[in-house]
């Protein structure tokens, strides 16, 4: 068969190479390059781990992503590309979630540690932490080096026989029951028997469909510069950590050469992604330095070195978004990765993959009527 992917992010990309190996002629479009900087997939670095509280099968996911991921850079000569830091999910003992997580690798035997407080100032004693405070360590877990990995996912997918073209595509007419092509603002149009957009933020400006299914937020990064020496800030000493001991979440990876890095997992504000982005303000760099004080307070004396701002794409249920088009059955919208999706990248492409293929096992999770329904008492 035929196939379009539109959009050279991470979804976009892994499809692309997926449906090339699987034996399909693939053409893969973007406006502006893989993995560019105006991208939800741009920037230096993204969590792969596989703790998600009770949700079983985004724990199952991650683990065959990170079976995928690791197989591919060992394939490609692209070690390192991925960084075995070890993840340390922090969460007051009360949390459910996190008792939930543990529950279910111990369940499917995942390899990973259960700590109290004692045990993590011993073994971690950079952080400033409550007694109450407990966490659960994946050992295996770690960092996906986010630009590299797009452009080693890319390279790979054009040596399969993906044909790459740089194309600005407008908003598709779908027709009562086939797309038949789309085509680019230059008036070039390109032809498949079947389409998958993988186009994040923009989603909804190519489907209205998805208006409120796919809302773009603002996420602002931090990176601080930690005084000299500082070896325990290092990968070798610091995993990455996601705390969930205050509402904000924050997350921070360890120095993997661009300097300390944090940011909080909630909702900014709304975000138009092909507008010019403000600066990072400075009550929200005070914010961050305080964290680092207050959690860290071996970083003392770090200043500043670069803001970043980048995307979520997201969903209402914060699900991923894999499914057909209801007005044009060759038509597939992957997306909504809601600041998680990055590193399930490898097992979306073989979802896709299947389900282009006939060899159907939905996930009612990731269906597009399971969002409409949450959105405005819209149903399908």
């Amino acid at each position: 068969m035929e196939i379009v992917v539109v959009g050279a992010g991470v979804f976009g990309a892994w499809t692309a190479l997926s449906l090339a190996q699987a034996g399909h002629q693939v053409t893969l479009l973007d406006r502006r390059g893989p993995g560019n900087d105006l991208s939800s997939s741009a920037g230096e670095s993204r969590i792969i781990r596989s703790a998600y509280g009770p949700d079983e099968v985004y724990t199952a996911m991650a683990r065959r992503s990170l079976r995928l991921w690791t197989d591919f850079f060992r394939r490609e000569g692209q070690l390192d590309c991925f960084r075995e830091t070890g993840v340390l999910w922090m969460a007051p003992a009360a949390e459910p979630s996190v008792a939930q997580a543990r529950a279910i690798f111990e369940r499917l035997g995942l390899t990973h540690e259960w700590l109290d407080a004692s045990a993590l100032r011993k073994l971690y004693p950079q952080f400033e932490i409550a007694s109450d405070t407990v966490a659960l360590f994946e050992p295996e877990a770690g960092a996906l080096l986010a630009e590299r990995c797009i452009q080693a996912v890319v390279t790979a997918a054009l040596r399969a026989g993906v044909r790459y073209e740089i194309a600005d595509i407008e908003p598709p007419f779908l027709p009562p029951s086939r797309l038949e092509w789309v085509e680019g603002r230059s008036g070039r149009r390109f032809s498949a028997n079947h389409f998958v957009f993988a186009c994040g933020s923009w989603l909804p400006k190519l489907f209205p469909l998805l208006a409120g299914v796919i809302r773009p937020t603002r996420q602002d990064l931090f990176f601080f510069r930690i005084p000299d020496p500082m070896v325990e800030f290092i990968p070798a000493k610091l995993p990455i950590w996601i705390d969930q001991t205050e509402p904000k979440i924050a997350y921070g990876f360890p120095d993997l050469g661009n300097g300390l890095k944090i940011g909080f997992h909630r909702l900014g504000p709304d975000l138009d992604p092909d507008q010019p982005r403000s600066a990072t303000t400075d009550a929200a760099v005070v914010e961050a330095a305080d964290y680092l004080a207050r959690h860290l307070p071996g970083s003392n004396g770090a200043t500043l070195k670069a803001t970043q701002v980048c995307h979520y794409e997201n969903t209402p249920n914060g699900d991923l978004l894999i499914d057909q088009h209801p007005k044009a059955e060759n038509v597939w919208l992957v997306g909504g990765g809601s600041g998680h999706g990055f590193k399930h990248a490898p097992a979306v492409a073989e979802y896709v993959v299947e389900a282009l293929s006939g060899r159907d096992r939905r996930e009612r999770r990731f269906s597009l009527a399971e969002k409409l329904s949450a959105v405005s008492g819209r149903i399908l």
